[in-house]
């Protein structure tokens, strides 16, 4: 094919340097009630007869193109993913879809600076036919690039994928299919690195599901070219492509992916780095987590009767400031010590509201994810006691709710502990910190802890796992921290049946 002739001269001094052919991506959303979205993309250098001689199409050329020069562009696109790929549901049969292009960044980043690299997506948004069993699509034998299949369900992205050449068909992927409970959970907080040998460890961990718990990555800055970068290097590293194989991904950020150290809703680049946060995760351009302010988020897994329920909170976008005090006042822990102004906030009155309705609906085990510590008690540093009003309301909401099988994952400390906060609770509310990943405690000594359940603690790099039994006639949960080797360092089996009032 021809590139458009009508933009050579103008794109010419503005293209990025060649890059390897471009693949065409196909990527489909699913959602319970039935929808499901489509999109396609397609990079201008397939446009070319040799589309691995093209440079790719950077961002400063589009305020310079002409209306009659976009659309073309758009339809050449549409052109083109009409006569590379065919999809087709069974049983019933092949469709057509009719999408609607747009330039994006790829995986429907958006474009931000000069230098990101553009494609047309094509979107197409439509509704599973009534009886479909299954969704397939066909790179034709006309296809000179590879077409490559990926889905997701409720945004999460199904880790069986398939890479397509000329003449092939994709593995059916299966609609309707129950929901399987969720028996092996892997998290972890704190990578500075994004090649390290507890990440190799992580990687070979029977898992249905990793949770990131925050300081993801070490950005700790406003500048979000420095943010992505950082960001890229993780989704491209053999760690996380190992993750995305095996099990879907869920996450939250802490201060230092967040942006700034002991950050809170002062930050001033919180929007950007929102936006960069669901770039790295490939949060659909059209999903609502992207139009709401904070990264807060909830799935729940498995049938009726083993609903595990993953409630996600964001304790950064909308906190307070900390109460802090001179360094000769404060503690080996820190400068942080508690609020008495009860107006002061954690999650903020919207994040707030959404967990009141999140908690009352119906699941037999609750993970709440708290990037920072929910049941230690107040040590200087960062933790849910230094908003003693807070952290109240929460545990009031537990019991209001009647919101049973709550266990707290969090993260931060560089160091792993099993705390349980029992004031005036429903039930004992056990927090297992997991912290961190790839560094060192210099300390190496916890701060004092009187909420500490179990006497070990861990300092060296690490990863937390919960195995759950579901087949026990009162479901066994077994929490572990890992070291490098794979031995458990740190260890409490609990009962379902404990986590109810």
């Amino acid at each position: 094919m021809r590139f458009l002739p009508t933009l050579l001269g103008l794109l010419l001094p503005i293209l990025a340097g060649a890059h390897p052919v471009p693949d065409i991506p196909v990527r489909t959303w699913f959602s319970q009630d039935g929808s499901c979205t489509v999109t396609v993309e397609v990079d201008p250098r397939c446009f070319a007869a040799d589309p691995n001689a093209e440079p790719s199409l950077l961002n400063a050329v589009l305020p310079g193109m002409s209306p009659a020069a976009r659309a073309e562009m758009k339809q050449k696109a549409a052109d083109l993913a009409r006569r590379y790929v065919e999809f087709m549901f069974d049983p019933s049969g092949p469709v057509t879809p009719e999408f609607t292009f747009d330039f994006t960044g790829q995986a429907q980043a958006p474009l931000t600076t000069e230098e990101d690299i553009v494609v047309l997506t094509g979107t197409w948004q439509t509704r599973v036919p009534a009886g479909s069993t299954a969704w397939r699509i066909r790179a034709t034998k006309a296809t000179p690039l590879a077409v490559v299949f990926r889905n997701y369900l409720e945004g999460l992205q199904d880790p069986k994928f398939s890479v397509l050449f000329p003449g092939e068909t994709s593995f059916p992927f299966e609609l309707g299919r129950p929901s399987e409970p969720l028996r092996d959970v892997v998290f972890g907080s704190c990578l500075n690195t994004t090649e390290h040998p507890m990440l190799d460890r992580t990687a070979t961990l029977p898992m249905d599901l990793f949770l990131f718990m925050g300081d993801n990555i070490y950005a700790d800055t406003s500048d979000m070219s420095v943010m992505r970068a950082k960001y890229q290097a993780l989704a491209q590293s053999s760690f996380f492509q190992a993750l995305r194989a095996k099990a879907p991904i869920l996450a939250t950020w802490d201060d230092h992916d967040y942006g700034v150290n002991d950050g809170g809703a002062d930050y001033p680049k919180r929007k950007e780095s929102q936006t960069e946060f669901w770039n790295w995760l490939g949060e659909p351009a059209s999903s609502p987590r992207r139009q709401q302010e904070g990264v807060y988020q909830m799935r729940t897994f498995g049938p009726e009767g083993r609903r595990t329920q993953v409630v996600l909170l964001d304790t950064r976008y909308f906190r307070s400031p900390l109460n802090k005090v001179p360094k000769d006042q404060g503690s080996p822990g820190g400068t942080s010590i508690p609020h008495t102004d009860t107006s002061t906030t954690l999650l903020g009155p919207d994040q707030w509201k959404w967990l009141e309705g999140v908690l009352r609906q119906p699941a037999e085990l609750r993970l709440i994810i708290t990037s920072i510590q929910f049941a230690a008690e107040a040590s200087g540093s960062e933790s849910w006691a230094n908003f003693p009003h807070e952290q109240r309301r929460l545990v009031d909401l537990i019991r209001s709710t009647g919101a049973s099988g709550v266990l707290f994952l969090s993260g931060d400390r560089h160091w792993c502990e099993f705390s349980t906060y029992r004031q005036d609770v429903p039930y004992p509310l056990h927090d297992l910190t997991a912290s961190s990943m790839t560094q060192v405690h210099s300390r190496g000594t916890p701060t004092a802890n009187a909420n500490r359940s179990l006497p070990k603690t861990f300092h060296q790099p690490n990863v937390g796992t919960l195995h759950i039994d579901w087949k026990a006639a009162d479901p066994t949960l077994t929490l572990r921290i890992l070291d490098v080797e794979g031995q458990p360092r740190i260890e409490k089996e609990l009962r379902l049946g404990e986590l109810k009032p």
